[in-house]
């Protein structure tokens, strides 16, 4: 199995306009309050990128737990890769998943098969 390398960015909330309309895979995580560290909530895949995160943090939100977090204002990153292959966003959607089982995740992405890549500086929720 190959590696992608991608080049990861980030913003954190609410500089969205940064983010580029295109397709791609993300992660949000939140700063930890104990050694300031950030740790992974949720890892997504979206057509529009922009469009997504803007959801995230909007009051039509259906993730509880996301909503929570957004409501109450800790400290967030959004991190995310241009991808524009579907199969690869839903491959590597699935890699991150596996990688890190984030808990605002309610389920299993739809990958069929697993893409691996290279992931930014964010830890795996303790």
């Amino acid at each position: 199995m190959i590696m992608r390398v991608l080049t990861w960015k980030k913003t954190e909330p609410p500089d969205f306009k940064l983010v580029p309309e295109k397709a791609g895979i993300y992660i949000i995580s939140t700063r930890q309050e104990t050694d300031h560290e950030y740790e992974v909530k949720y890892v997504g895949k979206a057509s529009n990128l922009r469009a997504r995160v803007t959801e995230h943090w909007s009051k039509n939100e259906k993730n509880a737990e996301l909503k929570a977090h957004i409501a109450e204002k800790y400290i967030m990153k959004f991190n995310y890769s241009e991808v524009e292959s579907e199969a690869e966003r839903e491959g590597m959607e699935l890699y991150m998943y596996n990688i890190y089982h984030p808990p605002f995740n309610h389920s299993r992405p739809s990958g069929d098969e697993v893409v691996m890549c290279t992931l930014p500086a964010v830890r795996k929720p303790t």
